[in-house]
């Protein structure tokens, strides 16, 4: 029986930046989600004759993601996670004065909205954590990526019962840790953006030079005094996070040299 044959650069080309998105919604931040991306096409490519076509190949690639993106997501310090919140309390006051400003000042208190709005995605981002490796990637891969539940199941070779068992866990564990926190969420407490806005400019300061960066967008302040106008529903927040850019040409100079 003849092995199916397939173009390393065309299934980097389909496949690459929905890897990306899945590697930086599991593991945290662009660089670990590079690595992670990089790590399962040279497996892909060093496994390509192998595949025998008992799956898609779509199917073979993501499972070879999902596997690479938590051996890189394990680095992380689960004492820091745990201990976010402390750490949260730490920068609350490193605010740089001119962003203090942007708040009162009509020219630029849609920066300062957008700004709130970059804090409750990482926010959202960061809550995710909490979840077991396995109801997180479940729950990635339905809500964020849109894979089917079918889809699911052969990626992760469970059956299909078990994978609405740990999304339904995973929804039920975020709608309790929003519960009494945060402000945005139905039967959210009193948590706000603001409050863990100076973690966020010290975390991730490349958020503000991105701001200072961006032209006004009309579009743009309306769409952020919306999200920012009312109660969000947590599945529709996720949904509708936007899709992470990347750029496929380093990784497949990558591979044709290794």
């Amino acid at each position: 029986m003849e092995l199916p044959r397939f173009d390393i650069n065309s299934l980097i080309q389909k496949h690459s930046r929905k890897v990306f998105n899945l590697a930086y919604r599991i593991t945290g931040n662009h660089q670990d989600a590079e690595d992670a991306t990089q790590e399962t096409f040279i497996q892909v490519h060093r496994n390509l004759h192998r595949f025998r076509g008992d799956s898609s190949i779509s199917t073979w690639i993501y499972r070879i993601a999902v596997n690479s993106c938590l051996q890189v997501k394990r680095r992380l310090n689960k004492t820091y996670i745990d201990s976010l919140d402390e750490t949260i309390l730490e920068f609350k006051d490193d605010i740089p004065e001119d962003v203090r400003k942007w708040k009162d000042d009509p020219e630029t208190a849609y920066l300062y909205d957008e700004l709130l709005a970059e804090v409750q995605r990482g926010c959202y981002h960061f809550i995710t954590f909490r979840l077991t490796d396995e109801q997180r990637v479940v729950y990635i891969l339905k809500v964020i990526l849109c894979f089917s539940l079918d889809e699911i199941a052969a990626i992760l070779e469970i059956n299909k019962n078990t994978v609405k068992a740990r999304l339904h866990r995973a929804k039920t564990a975020l709608g309790a840790y929003f519960g009494g926190r945060c402000q945005w969420a139905e039967g959210g407490g009193d948590c706000s953006c603001e409050t863990r806005l100076g973690f966020a400019l010290s975390y991730a300061p490349e958020i503000l030079r991105r701001l200072r960066n961006r032209p006004p967008d009309e579009k743009m302040k309306t769409v952020i005094h919306s999200a920012l106008g009312g109660k969000v529903d947590i599945d529709a927040f996720y949904r509708n996070l936007p899709e992470e850019p990347y750029d496929p040409k380093e990784l497949q100079k990558y591979l044709q040299t290794a």
